[in-house]
């Protein structure tokens, strides 16, 4: 069966609704992932999937193409990232898969397959996937499948993890995506008062693709949250692994600001630990860190390396700008937007702060949303290399990150700025970050960045987010 090599990326799969994927192909790769299971031992998969309108069919070929492999699968149905993971410590199931195109537009979907508990594939198990799908030498058997809703359970068990009732008046905003059937509900079950504003399903999106680190989103957070006087906001991605966060006053906060408050608390509670956190957040992570004398591990962006990275470091917490949070001295190793959720607001309601006066305790910059912009696939890594020894010549006398650490970019730090440059590992675009101490220097930064892109034809402007924040 022809498929397109496109869709194997770094750390999840992901490719166009109808075009890459469609359920022959999908029952296809179950098979592949069925058989990449069996050979190392791994005969139980909890099978989950999002709001999306190709999401359930595409599940259910899933889950034949495992069934046919002998791999018994507990379906838990509409689910978000967190159930997936929380479900195989619950049916102790090492497999996992869940059908999401997570914060891809409309006309995407995806899959990202476990390799164990909170485990998810990383770039060599990708294309061992590869592998077996294009050889179609699959495993055979007679697997046995159960339909489980566990929602109840989840909840109650998330809740018991926290001091509750809280005391707050929250606004929530999936922008019609699958956390609009969990969020709520648990929020209300800890005692806050909820104001949903787009909670309602549509897998079509109608006010645009579910990404937490959209300014438009915030920007749409922000009016509801002045308007209904609330504590804070949030917003979420399609999988509900990934949040956004406005505070008390209408700011809006990219998560690498969380990042650096999460460390910071998790700090108190370890002294002199390990926090690991990606190439794209801010300095204020490593300024935070550094003031509670934790140890600041910096690593390549992509929930499946940074999971993976936190576990051999043995670190207590780990994050990433895009929302990922992983709070390993509590809680599963695993990125859950349900916990990240609730974690804040523990943190807010043990504190006694507003979000705001939390955020004011941080070392303070001038810093960019992450910015993406389109390039082909099959373009953007050469690209990135231009790009890369470009910025090796320009800018000599900065720290320059473009080993291990950034994976798929490059990161140029001086005392009192940074900016990155890097190609995506799920999609056909770029990513870029900057920031400085002082408004001169980030103009400086932002006009730079602007120029050198705009000098390249690979770049597609047709294709981005937070684009006018290089403008």
């Amino acid at each position: 069966m022809k498929i397109n090599p496109y869709i194997f990326r770094g750390y999840d799969l992901r490719g166009i609704v109808d075009k890459d994927l469609n359920p022959e192909i999908v029952e296809h790769l179950g098979k592949a992932y069925g058989t990449f299971l069996i050979k190392r031992g791994i005969k139980k998969a909890a099978v989950g999937y999002d709001c999306r309108l190709s999401s359930e069919s595409y599940s259910e070929a899933i889950i034949r193409g495992l069934l046919a492999t002998g791999v018994d699968v507990i379906d838990i149905g509409l689910a978000l990232a967190g159930n997936v993971y929380w479900a195989q410590y619950y049916f102790k199931a090492p497999g996992c898969v869940l059908t999401s195109g997570s914060h891809n537009p409309a006309n995407y979907n995806g899959f990202k397959f476990g390799t164990g508990f909170s485990a998810t594939m990383v770039a060599d198990e990708i294309q061992e996937l590869r592998q077996i799908a294009e050889k179609g030498e699959f495993n055979q058997g007679e697997g046995e499948l159960e339909k489980k809703d566990i929602k109840e359970e989840y909840f109650n068990d998330l809740i018991k993890r926290f001091s509750v009732p809280f005391n707050f008046k929250v606004v929530v905003d999936p922008s019609h995506s699958t956390p609009g059937a969990f969020v709520p509900e648990l929020l209300k079950k800890a005692g806050c008062q909820v104001i949903c504003n787009n909670c309602e399903l549509d897998g079509t999106f109608p006010i645009g693709t579910p990404d937490p680190t959209e300014k438009k989103i915030a920007e749409r957070l922000v009016k509801k949250i002045l308007e209904e006087k609330a504590d804070l906001g949030f917003s979420y991605d399609s999988d509900g692994d990934r949040l956004g966060a406005v505070d008390d006053k209408g700011n809006i906060l990219w998560n690498d600001i969380l990042v650096a408050l999460f460390a910071a608390d998790a700090l108190e509670r370890n002294p002199g630990t390990k926090i690991v956190f990606n190439t794209l957040c801010s300095k204020v992570v490593q300024d935070a860190i550094r003031l509670k004398r934790g140890q600041a591990v910096m690593w390549r962006t992509g929930h499946s390396f940074i999971k993976a990275k936190a576990q051999q470091e043995k670190a207590v917490f780990a994050g990433e700008l895009s929302g990922h949070f992983y709070f390993l001295d509590k809680f599963y190793p695993h990125d859950d937007g349900c916990y990240s959720t609730l974690a804040l607001l523990s943190y807010l309601s043990r504190t006694k702060k507003t979000l705001s006066q939390a955020v004011a305790d941080l070392p303070q910059y001038i810093s960019s949303p992450e910015i993406k912009i389109g390039c082909p696939d099959e373009l953007k890594v050469g690209l990135m290399e231009k790009i890369a020894d470009k910025l090796r010549q320009d800018f000599s006398r900065a720290e320059i990150i473009d080993d291990e650490r950034a994976g798929d970019g490059v990161r140029l730090e001086t005392k009192d700025s940074m900016f990155i440059i890097r190609y995506s590992q799920n999609g056909p675009y770029l990513t870029i970050k900057f920031e400085a101490r002082d408004q001169e220097k980030y103009n400086q930064l932002k006009n730079y960045i602007n120029q050198l892109l705009q000098s390249y034809g690979e770049i597609d402007w047709s294709f981005g987010v937070n684009v006018e924040s290089l403008r």
